[in-house]
Order: structure tokens, then C-alpha cells, then sequence
């Protein structure tokens, strides 16, 4: 049996979609928990959270594998940056960061683990 590398719909789905609003509520948490005064969080927040979004919109179309790999870095980046840029002692942000990238993180794992329990 041939090696099939596009998701299967009917299991893998729903990370798409999951990923798609974390992604989301990323690229707002700055409005939602008030923290937009903090330029370097807010910039951080919106173009991870855009990007995990339209990584996870675009799996939906595709059906391919690849873009969790990616999700999944983003979801490392998103944890760690409060750490790395430097704004920890802000917990609405750090919070955000920490908890939506440990979150997307989680799903992409789940999705690349799924996907190779099927190989």
C-alpha cells in the first residue's frame, strides 16, 4: 500500500480547525486581555496568531501534513517569546504567549503523532 502524506479528514480535521482559533485568539489576545501598550507582545501575538491561522486554513484545503510541522515551531516560538523578547513580568502577555503556544504546540503534536500511527 502506497504512503499517503495528506490528512485524513476524518480524523485529522478538527486540529485545523482548533489550531485555526488559537491562532485567532492569539492574534487578539493584545485587544482581549489589554495588553496592546506593550508593542513588541502585541506585533509578536498578531503575526504568530495570523500565522498559525492561515497555516491551519490552508491545511484545510490542502490536506497535507507539512504545516503542522511548522504550527508546531510556532507554538514553540509563541511559548518561549515572552522568555526570549522580554516581557514576562506582564502576566496578561505572558499568559497568552505561554498558554496559546503550549495549546497550538499540543494539537500539531497530536496531528504529526496521528499521522505517523498510520503509516
Amino acid at each position: 500500500m502506497a504512503h499517503v502524506t495528506h490528512h485524513d479528514p476524518q480524523t485529522r480535521r478538527w486540529q485545523d480547525w482548533t489550531n485555526m482559533a488559537l491562532g485567532a485568539l492569539l492574534a487578539a489576545s493584545p485587544w482581549l486581555l489589554g495588553y496592546t501598550g506593550l508593542e513588541a507582545a502585541t506585533i509578536n501575538a498578531v503575526i504568530i496568531g495570523l500565522l498559525v491561522f492561515a497555516l491551519s486554513a490552508l491545511a484545510l484545503t490542502l490536506l497535507d501534513g507539512w504545516e503542522a510541522y511548522i504550527s508546531g515551531l510556532l507554538g514553540i516560538w509563541a511559548a518561549l517569546s515572552p522568555w526570549l523578547i522580554g516581557f514576562t513580568i506582564y502576566d496578561a502577555a505572558t499568559f497568552a504567549h505561554a498558554g496559546l503556544g503550549a495549546l497550538v504546540l499540543g494539537v500539531a503534536a497530536t496531528e504529526i503523532w496521528q499521522a505517523g500511527t498510520r503509516r
